[in-house]
């Protein structure tokens, strides 16, 4: 299963993002708008290598060239979690993206897939 949005409620306007095949690949403005972030969820199924979920404030982003504004290491066959309690602002729109490379990204970096080895969960507005 691939990413897939659900809206709390009529009354919120706080969506659910669930990836459970998450890759090397941007998943571009999964809000569709300006948004705030509140609850990140990445479990690594990868038993020999780190993972880096890296957040864009962006409609778009190009892996190796566009800098992510946050960056969450998670270790090898581990899970990490950070709650935002009044929330992390996007201006332009959530993007994101899952690499096996650490930092900042250079220009003309290499990327490896991890199909179906990352489930990624998060909370936003």
């Amino acid at each position: 299963m691939a990413i897939s949005l659900s809206t709390l409620s009529s009354q919120f306007i706080d969506i659910i993002a669930a990836d459970t095949d998450t890759d090397a690949v941007v998943r571009a403005d999964i809000t569709q708008s300006p948004g705030s972030l509140y609850y990140i969820f990445v479990q690594n199924g990868m038993s020999a290598t780190s993972i880096f979920l890296k957040l864009y404030d962006a409609t778009t982003a190009t892996l190796g060239t566009t800098e992510p504004v946050f960056i969450i290491k998670v270790a090898a066959s581990a899970s990490e979690y950070c709650v935002i309690p009044d929330g992390m602002a996007f201006s332009a729109g959530i993007s994101y993206a899952v690499t096996d490379q650490n930092g900042n990204q250079a220009a003309g970096g290499s990327f490896s897939g991890m199909s179906g080895n990352v489930t990624l969960r998060m909370v936003a507005s």
